[in-house]
Protein backbone atom coordinates (compact mmCIF):
# COMPACT_ATOMS: atom_id res chain seq x y z
CA UNK A 1 0.00 0.00 0.00
CA UNK A 2 1.28 3.34 -1.13
CA UNK A 3 0.76 5.92 0.81
CA UNK A 4 1.55 10.46 0.54
CA UNK A 5 4.28 9.61 3.79
CA UNK A 6 5.53 6.03 3.03
CA UNK A 7 4.63 2.49 1.69
CA UNK A 8 3.12 -0.24 3.67
CA UNK A 9 5.32 -3.22 2.65
CA UNK A 10 3.63 -6.79 3.66
CA UNK A 11 5.54 -8.42 6.52
CA UNK A 12 9.03 -9.41 6.04
CA UNK A 13 8.53 -12.72 7.49
CA UNK A 14 5.20 -14.31 4.82
CA UNK A 15 6.99 -12.67 2.06
CA UNK A 16 10.53 -14.46 2.27
CA UNK A 17 8.26 -17.90 3.08
CA UNK A 18 6.60 -16.66 -0.28
CA UNK A 19 9.18 -16.12 -1.76
CA UNK A 20 11.41 -19.49 -0.46
CA UNK A 21 8.92 -21.64 -1.81
CA UNK A 22 8.36 -20.52 -4.77
CA UNK A 23 11.67 -20.74 -5.63
CA UNK A 24 12.19 -24.72 -3.80
CA UNK A 25 8.80 -25.65 -5.60
CA UNK A 26 9.78 -24.60 -9.03
CA UNK A 27 13.59 -25.09 -8.88
CA UNK A 28 14.87 -27.21 -5.89
CA UNK A 29 12.43 -30.23 -6.13
CA UNK A 30 12.76 -30.63 -10.14
CA UNK A 31 16.51 -30.89 -9.96
CA UNK A 32 16.17 -33.26 -7.31
CA UNK A 33 13.72 -35.67 -8.95
CA UNK A 34 15.66 -35.02 -12.05
CA UNK A 35 18.82 -36.34 -10.52
CA UNK A 36 16.80 -39.12 -8.57
CA UNK A 37 15.23 -40.68 -11.65
CA UNK A 38 18.68 -40.08 -13.29
CA UNK A 39 20.12 -42.58 -11.64
CA UNK A 40 17.19 -45.05 -11.42
CA UNK A 41 15.96 -44.96 -14.85
CA UNK A 42 18.36 -42.81 -17.41
CA UNK A 43 18.19 -39.60 -19.09
CA UNK A 44 14.51 -39.47 -20.47
CA UNK A 45 12.62 -40.99 -17.52
CA UNK A 46 14.62 -38.59 -15.62
CA UNK A 47 13.68 -35.33 -18.21
CA UNK A 48 10.11 -36.47 -17.93
CA UNK A 49 9.68 -36.84 -14.31
CA UNK A 50 11.42 -33.14 -13.70
CA UNK A 51 8.85 -31.52 -16.61
CA UNK A 52 6.21 -33.75 -15.28
CA UNK A 53 6.67 -32.08 -11.62
CA UNK A 54 6.28 -28.18 -13.21
CA UNK A 55 2.87 -29.35 -14.87
CA UNK A 56 1.52 -31.13 -12.20
CA UNK A 57 2.40 -28.02 -9.62
CA UNK A 58 0.57 -25.50 -12.68
CA UNK A 59 -2.24 -27.74 -13.05
CA UNK A 60 -3.00 -27.60 -9.29
CA UNK A 61 -3.08 -24.35 -8.48
CA UNK A 62 -5.16 -24.15 -11.47
CA UNK A 63 -8.04 -26.87 -10.43
CA UNK A 64 -7.82 -24.60 -7.09
CA UNK A 65 -8.52 -21.50 -8.86
CA UNK A 66 -4.80 -20.44 -6.71
CA UNK A 67 -2.80 -17.34 -8.95
CA UNK A 68 0.03 -19.07 -10.60
CA UNK A 69 3.14 -17.84 -9.14
CA UNK A 70 5.42 -16.29 -12.38
CA UNK A 71 7.99 -18.30 -11.01
CA UNK A 72 6.74 -21.52 -11.67
CA UNK A 73 5.64 -20.31 -15.41
CA UNK A 74 8.99 -19.51 -15.77
CA UNK A 75 10.47 -22.32 -14.75
CA UNK A 76 8.07 -24.58 -16.57
CA UNK A 77 9.09 -22.69 -19.59
CA UNK A 78 12.37 -23.02 -18.85
CA UNK A 79 12.37 -26.77 -18.38
CA UNK A 80 9.71 -27.05 -21.37
CA UNK A 81 12.80 -26.10 -23.71
CA UNK A 82 15.71 -27.40 -21.84
CA UNK A 83 14.01 -30.91 -21.78
CA UNK A 84 13.08 -30.42 -25.46
CA UNK A 85 16.98 -30.01 -26.73
CA UNK A 86 18.66 -32.60 -24.55
CA UNK A 87 15.90 -35.22 -25.73
CA UNK A 88 16.90 -34.05 -29.27
CA UNK A 89 20.53 -34.08 -28.61
CA UNK A 90 19.71 -37.02 -25.85
CA UNK A 91 22.45 -35.72 -23.44
CA UNK A 92 22.59 -34.92 -20.14
CA UNK A 93 25.48 -32.52 -20.67
CA UNK A 94 23.04 -30.40 -23.17
CA UNK A 95 20.28 -30.49 -20.55
CA UNK A 96 22.30 -29.09 -17.76
CA UNK A 97 24.10 -26.48 -20.28
CA UNK A 98 21.17 -24.39 -21.52
CA UNK A 99 20.54 -23.66 -17.60
CA UNK A 100 24.40 -22.08 -17.23
CA UNK A 101 23.83 -20.17 -20.61
CA UNK A 102 20.28 -18.70 -19.22
CA UNK A 103 22.20 -17.52 -16.12
CA UNK A 104 24.83 -15.41 -18.56
CA UNK A 105 22.30 -14.17 -20.75
CA UNK A 106 19.88 -12.98 -17.36
CA UNK A 107 23.15 -11.34 -16.32
CA UNK A 108 23.93 -9.59 -19.68
CA UNK A 109 20.37 -8.55 -19.63
CA UNK A 110 20.05 -7.30 -15.82
CA UNK A 111 23.56 -4.99 -17.39
CA UNK A 112 22.15 -3.91 -20.71
CA UNK A 113 19.19 -2.60 -19.01
CA UNK A 114 20.88 -0.63 -16.47
CA UNK A 115 23.01 0.96 -19.09
CA UNK A 116 20.20 1.89 -20.92
CA UNK A 117 18.61 3.45 -18.06
CA UNK A 118 15.56 0.63 -17.93
CA UNK A 119 16.14 -1.52 -14.89
CA UNK A 120 14.40 -4.64 -14.84
CA UNK A 121 14.59 -4.28 -11.10
CA UNK A 122 12.07 -1.19 -12.13
CA UNK A 123 9.80 -3.87 -13.26
CA UNK A 124 10.10 -6.34 -10.64
CA UNK A 125 9.30 -3.63 -7.81
CA UNK A 126 6.18 -2.45 -9.37
CA UNK A 127 4.94 -6.35 -9.89
CA UNK A 128 6.37 -7.44 -6.48
CA UNK A 129 6.26 -4.73 -4.30
CA UNK A 130 3.84 -2.17 -5.58
CA UNK A 131 5.93 0.57 -6.07
CA UNK A 132 4.13 3.13 -8.70
CA UNK A 133 6.28 4.37 -11.84
CA UNK A 134 6.56 7.77 -10.48
CA UNK A 135 8.14 6.23 -7.08
CA UNK A 136 10.57 4.44 -9.15
CA UNK A 137 11.76 7.35 -11.38
CA UNK A 138 12.77 9.28 -8.59
CA UNK A 139 16.52 9.98 -9.45
CA UNK A 140 17.65 8.29 -5.94
CA UNK A 141 15.10 5.19 -6.64
CA UNK A 142 15.94 4.77 -10.03
CA UNK A 143 19.89 5.14 -9.69
CA UNK A 144 19.39 2.00 -6.84
CA UNK A 145 17.74 0.26 -8.60
CA UNK A 146 20.36 0.13 -11.85
CA UNK A 147 22.53 -0.85 -9.38
CA UNK A 148 20.57 -3.44 -8.04
CA UNK A 149 20.33 -4.99 -11.68
CA UNK A 150 24.50 -5.44 -10.94
CA UNK A 151 23.71 -7.23 -8.09
CA UNK A 152 21.56 -9.56 -9.73
CA UNK A 153 23.89 -9.76 -12.31
CA UNK A 154 26.48 -10.73 -10.22
CA UNK A 155 24.30 -13.44 -8.81
CA UNK A 156 23.69 -15.12 -11.68
CA UNK A 157 26.92 -15.30 -13.00
CA UNK A 158 28.78 -16.64 -10.09
CA UNK A 159 25.16 -18.82 -10.53
CA UNK A 160 26.97 -19.64 -14.23
CA UNK A 161 30.39 -19.74 -13.73
CA UNK A 162 30.81 -22.48 -10.78
CA UNK A 163 28.23 -24.36 -12.87
CA UNK A 164 29.96 -24.20 -15.73
CA UNK A 165 33.21 -25.53 -14.02
CA UNK A 166 31.76 -28.20 -12.89
CA UNK A 167 30.02 -29.40 -16.37
CA UNK A 168 33.52 -28.59 -17.80
CA UNK A 169 34.95 -31.49 -15.20
CA UNK A 170 32.28 -33.67 -16.13
CA UNK A 171 30.75 -33.58 -12.43
CA UNK A 172 26.77 -34.02 -13.70
CA UNK A 173 25.93 -34.93 -9.59
CA UNK A 174 27.87 -32.02 -8.79
CA UNK A 175 26.18 -29.18 -10.58
CA UNK A 176 22.55 -30.38 -9.47
CA UNK A 177 23.75 -30.35 -5.97
CA UNK A 178 25.62 -26.87 -6.31
CA UNK A 179 22.69 -25.14 -8.38
CA UNK A 180 19.90 -26.54 -5.78
CA UNK A 181 21.90 -24.66 -2.90
CA UNK A 182 23.51 -22.02 -4.79
CA UNK A 183 20.30 -20.69 -6.69
CA UNK A 184 18.52 -20.20 -3.11
CA UNK A 185 21.03 -18.70 -1.51
CA UNK A 186 21.95 -16.22 -4.25
CA UNK A 187 18.37 -15.17 -4.93
CA UNK A 188 17.99 -14.62 -0.94
CA UNK A 189 21.16 -12.86 -0.73
CA UNK A 190 19.74 -10.23 -3.69
CA UNK A 191 16.42 -9.92 -2.57
CA UNK A 192 17.72 -8.76 0.93
CA UNK A 193 19.92 -6.13 -0.81
CA UNK A 194 16.70 -5.00 -2.67
CA UNK A 195 15.22 -4.62 0.40
CA UNK A 196 18.08 -2.64 2.24
CA UNK A 197 18.76 -0.50 -0.82
CA UNK A 198 15.68 0.33 -1.96
CA UNK A 199 14.67 1.40 1.58
CA UNK A 200 17.75 3.31 1.84
CA UNK A 201 16.87 4.99 -1.54
CA UNK A 202 13.05 5.72 -0.63
CA UNK A 203 14.29 6.96 2.99
CA UNK A 204 16.92 9.40 0.85
CA UNK A 205 13.51 10.59 -1.34
CA UNK A 206 11.72 11.42 1.86
CA UNK A 207 9.57 8.41 1.72
CA UNK A 208 9.60 6.00 4.49
CA UNK A 209 8.95 1.92 4.09
CA UNK A 210 7.33 0.57 6.93
CA UNK A 211 8.72 -2.65 7.36
CA UNK A 212 7.83 -5.64 10.02
CA UNK A 213 8.59 -8.91 10.40
CA UNK A 214 5.28 -10.07 11.09
CA UNK A 215 1.56 -9.25 11.31
CA UNK A 216 0.58 -7.64 15.16
CA UNK A 217 -0.99 -10.23 17.00
CA UNK A 218 -4.53 -8.72 18.00
CA UNK A 219 -5.11 -8.33 21.16
CA UNK A 220 -7.53 -10.58 23.14
CA UNK A 221 -11.12 -8.89 23.50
Amino acid sequence: MTTRHGIEMPPLRSMIGRIGFQVVEATVVPAAIFWGVLHLSGLVFALIAGLGWCYLMIARRWVKGGALPAVLLVAALLFTTRTGVALAFHSTFVYLLTPTINAFVLAFAFLGSALVGRPLTARFARDFVGLPAHVTALVRVHRALRRLCVVWAVANVVNGWVALQLLVADRYDAVLLARSVMTPVLTSAAVLCCVLMGRRALRQEGIHLHLRWRDPVPAAS
